[in-house]
């Protein structure tokens, strides 16, 4: 009895063994550098964001994703895109637009929320966005993140994709546009679109969506690179897709692959 005892334990202990081996195995290939970023934009406002990447050793370059929310949301609000592209082993960058999640204090350090802000303030987002990348390719000289990137903006993102695209000198390989608009809150895109020759535009609207069809629809008129369209099943807009889609965060993940290496 005592004998069948001890081999019983000593197997178990096996088990365990085992599974803790499997676990840490698993946990390995899942390890991740996440940082908190906090940048102050020209006028002072408190700009934050979160920026995560695999754990690849001896790898000195990532590709980039940046993630532009939508309007009256905030970055949390992405359901499983982000794990989806850190999975297949891109960088991801998620930031939060002034007056939205974590970026709501001023110079003042007074909270402003974006229902009170005016179209002086969403002019900025271009800028601030701009001043989180510089600041990040800044504090990461021993790795490079920036030479071939992309973004996915929802609504007043992807007008904010469109305009900081057309700013910086090193242009994003394609950017995903979830409900697109022409001018959202004073951010009028057609223009610049017209000048980001060598981006590749991917525009998603829901069933439905007629106002983003329209918007796709027009903006693909100034398109000087590819346009290409695609209606999810979700019957939503914006962020909302992914949540009642969830087949999307790997379609736009695929899409992003054909354009950055992982």
């Amino acid at each position: 009895m005592c004998y069948n005892k001890i081999v019983m334990r000593r197997f178990i202990l096996s088990i365990l063994a085992l599974f803790l081996l499997f676990t840490t195995v698993v946990n390995a290939k899942n390890l991740t550098t996440k940082k908190d970023i906090s940048v102050t934009s020209a006028d002072g406002f408190s700009i934050k964001a979160t920026f995560e990447y695999p754990k690849v050793k001896n790898k000195k370059e990532y590709s980039t994703v940046v993630l532009l929310h939508s309007l009256g949301y905030s970055s949390e609000w992405w359901e499983n895109l982000p794990q989806e592209l850190i999975d297949q082993g891109y960088a991801v960058l998620k930031i939060d637009l002034r007056g939205h999640g974590k970026s709501v204090f001023n110079s003042k350090l007074v909270r402003l929320s974006w229902k009170n802000m005016t179209n002086s303030s969403y002019a900025k987002y271009p800028d601030d966005v701009i001043r989180v990348i510089e600041s990040i390719k800044k504090e990461n000289t021993k790795k490079t993140f920036f030479n071939n990137w992309a973004i996915v903006g929802s609504d007043i993102g992807g007008n904010t994709a469109i305009l900081a695209s057309e700013k910086l000198k090193n242009k994003p390989k394609t950017i995903v546009l979830l409900s697109p608009t022409i001018d959202i809150r004073g951010l009028y895109t057609p223009v610049k679109l017209a000048n980001l020759t060598d981006t590749d535009i991917f525009s998603i609207s829901g069933t439905g969506d007629v106002g983003g069809e329209k918007a796709q629809d027009y903006l693909k008129k100034f398109a000087q690179a590819k346009f290409a369209t695609y209606t999810s099943e979700s019957r939503s807009t914006g962020m909302l897709m992914l949540k009642n889609d969830k087949s999307l965060a790997k379609i736009i993940t695929t899409w992003i692959s054909e354009y950055l290496p992982k």
